[in-house]
């Protein structure tokens, strides 16, 4: 994550396609340090296929000006079977974006008739760590199924690629998804544990800063009333049902920028507080699977367990929520 004047970062982003990934991608292709080279998609909030279709629609609202590959990988998790979050994010996970229409009655999201690459999102990454070595920046935004089975295919190669942003874990918090676990490491904790023992540069942005970026419902819709464009409208149709999710569980109209915030550290690594630590994740456990376990004791072991994760504890919210205002 290096920050030299006017140098582009080489940048995979790995996606499960739900809404706050959309946000996520707006904000990666919208940002002049990063070069994005490939999009590879990984089942997680939906299915591999749905969540790759999600990547094109963003592409077409978005219309960068070079379309990085976009790449599917792996339809289920390394051990676990298939578990997804449609009832958060909508059937086709990006709030249902078939119920809109324009004024004519024609769909506002007619079918998309781009299809993704056939090389497969593993063969991708290898080819990306092999390319740019200690320069590759992989920011995570799903499960770790991708990132785990191309550590399992070739270590050596993985171990070049300069660090990998995850959005996953929750250290100092509960999980979300049960006590225990944060959805991502839940859906496939067994791929964050391969990802954890790797030995490549790790920085974990957690639901201890996620839950800290709140984007609140009315800050939405009064962007799409000052700036009405296409991408103002998608992010405005997609959060929907997302918003209304938070509102009715947890009294919040309005969402937490997961995906966006691993982003923005991925972008600007000063806006969070991290500390070096030693983590694990639990495959096994009976009420802990997907738990993200830190070594946070006073006596930690470092010579048989020296850390192994940049850990984000802190977030500085206000120069977040300026970066994403600037970015979406």
């Amino acid at each position: 994550m290096t920050n030299h004047q006017n140098m582009t970062v080489p940048v995979i982003i790995d996606t499960d396609g739900g809404v706050d990934d959309a946000l996520a991608l707006i904000m990666a292709l919208n940002s002049p340090q990063l070069d994005i080279k490939a999009i590879t998609v990984v089942a997680g909030n939906i299915n591999v296929e749905q969540a790759t279709n999600n990547v094109l629609r963003v592409l077409s609202i978005v219309q960068p000006h070079t379309w990085p590959i976009v790449a599917k990988g792996c339809e289920k998790p390394l051990v676990k079977p298939l578990f997804n979050a449609a009832g958060i994010h909508g059937a086709d996970g990006l709030g249902e974006l078939d119920r809109f229409v324009q004024a004519d009655g024609t769909p506002r999201y007619p079918q998309l008739n781009i299809e993704p690459s056939t090389d497969n999102a593993i063969d991708v990454i290898l080819k990306a760590a092999q390319e740019y070595g200690d320069r590759l920046l992989i920011v995570t935004l799903g499960p770790l199924t991708n990132l785990a089975t191309a550590i399992q295919q070739d270590a050596a190669i993985m171990k070049q690629i300069g660090r990998i942003v995850i959005m996953g874990g929750a250290v100092t918090v509960p999980g979300n998804i049960t006590p225990a676990a944060e959805f991502n490491f839940f859906v496939d904790p067994d791929a964050a544990q391969v990802v954890m023992e790797s030995g490549i540069a790790l920085t974990l942005v957690g639901l201890d800063v996620a839950m800290k970026a709140p984007l609140p419902r009315q800050l939405v819709e009064d962007n799409l009333q000052r700036r009405p464009d296409k991408v103002t409208q998608f992010i405005a149709d997609c959060t929907e049902i997302y918003m209304a999710f938070y509102r009715d569980y947890e009294g919040f109209y309005g969402c937490y920028l997961h995906d966006p915030l691993a982003m923005a550290v991925a972008i600007d690594p000063s806006l969070v507080t991290t500390e070096s630590l030693y983590v694990m994740v639990e495959t096994k456990g009976r009420f802990t699977t997907g738990l993200s376990l830190a070594d946070r004791r006073d006596r930690r072991d470092h010579q048989n367990n020296p850390p192994n994760a940049e850990v984000c504890l802190d977030v500085d919210t206000q120069r977040f929520l300026k970066l994403f205002a600037q970015l979406v």
